[in-house]
């Protein structure tokens, strides 16, 4: 009876430890599909199938992308282009923005936050484009690639980890909107050049370039330069203390369109004419301002659809491992009142103003 008893004892010790055994593989198998499957998403080494297609599985990406702040109307139209071009390749875009142009600590808290959430890549319009470039060599080391657009960040470019920059040339930018403008005022005009915020990289690429170009003619003479944050109020209302001093202006150079509209706003309310503005961005408030024969006379167009369709589909090329060019051009077109029409009927058919 013992040796029965003792029998049965055995037999079911040896079923128990072989469930315990399958238990075990089945857990392992999972953990290891998990975990290649976000190392995948972030290497430059992706699991591909036989055919070689992608695997769903390996399309479920997590696509980071920085904004410089979350109430410009430009960085809107570049976060519709990224939700495009993320619903087509089947990925998820994740958007960060500050709540302004200055929060360059607030922009790399969320980098820092984003990297240990395990993003599978990062695309970045820099702030201060030194302060971040540590956090974004820690993220290319731990495998997660970034793509930088519309602002280069050179001493990121320098350690060779740079996949791509995308975005607009912005001291041509400038430099044509400056000499279209200064070229119909026969080189001879008072201008004012509305900064975004200084020493940053962007406001020395395109408001630097400006300056450059005054400079070159004797009878332009810059008489104010003045930093507005790149925020619409700012710059109104820096537009305004501007005009309590003289009215004696021909041409305003405005970083870009939200601070081209302040300075609109101001110079209306206060009923002064005779004064042109030009800037950057080529989205549709300043365009059909263009269209309406106010103050607003060229804007450099960004292409910010265009430019957030290209960041997404970098990110991805660069999660699955092909080769980037080194630099993606967008957007380029001068717009004025000759093509103003065309440009909204091509970009912005259901704009509503």
């Amino acid at each position: 009876m013992e040796e029965i008893k003792m029998k049965k004892l055995v037999s079911l010790l040896l079923a128990v430890a072989m469930l315990l055994s399958l238990a075990a593989c089945g857990s392992t198998s999972t953990a290891t599909a998990k975990s290649t499957t976000a190392a995948t998403a972030g290497s430059d080494s992706p699991v591909i199938a036989e055919d070689g297609d992608v695997t769903k599985a390996d399309k479920d990406y997590r696509i980071g992308v920085f904004f410089k702040d979350s109430t410009s109307m430009f960085w809107r139209y570049v976060g519709e282009g990224c939700e495009a071009k993320a619903k087509e390749l089947g990925v998820e875009f994740v958007e960060y923005s500050p709540s302004n142009y200055t929060d360059a600590a607030g922009q790399i808290n969320m980098l820092e936050d984003a990297i240990a959430s395990g993003i599978d890549a990062i695309a970045i319009a820099a702030i201060d484009s030194t302060a971040v470039v540590d956090t974004l060599v820690k993220a290319e080391d731990s495998g997660i690639p970034v793509i930088v657009f519309n602002t280069l960040i050179p001493d990121f470019e320098a350690t060779g980890k740079q996949r791509t920059f995308i975005g607009l040339d912005n001291a041509a930018a400038s430099e044509e909107v400056m000499e279209r403008i200064l070229k119909e005022h026969d080189y001879k005009a008072n201008v004012v050049i509305l900064e975004g915020t200084p020493a940053t990289l962007q406001n020395n690429e395109r408001c630097g370039t400006a300056k450059a170009v005054c400079d070159k003619y004797e009878g332009v003479k810059i008489i104010a330069s003045q930093p507005t944050n790149a925020n619409r109020e700012q710059a109104m209302s820096v537009m305004e203390n501007i005009l309590q001093s003289t009215t004696d202006i021909d041409v305003v150079f405005a970083i870009n369109d939200s601070v081209g509209l302040g300075a609109q706003q101001a110079i209306e309310a206060a009923g002064v004419t005779g004064i042109d503005i030009v800037g950057i961005d080529g989205t549709p408030d300043s365009v059909t301002s263009i269209m309406a024969g106010r103050a607003y006379k060229y804007s450099m167009d960004q292409g910010p659809f265009e430019c957030g369709s290209a960041v997404i589909q970098a990110a991805v090329d660069a999660i699955e491992g092909r080769e980037l060019e080194p630099v993606i051009r967008v957007g380029g077109t001068c717009v004025g009142a000759d093509n103003a029409q065309a440009h909204m009927d091509k970009y912005y058919p259901d704009y509503q103003g």
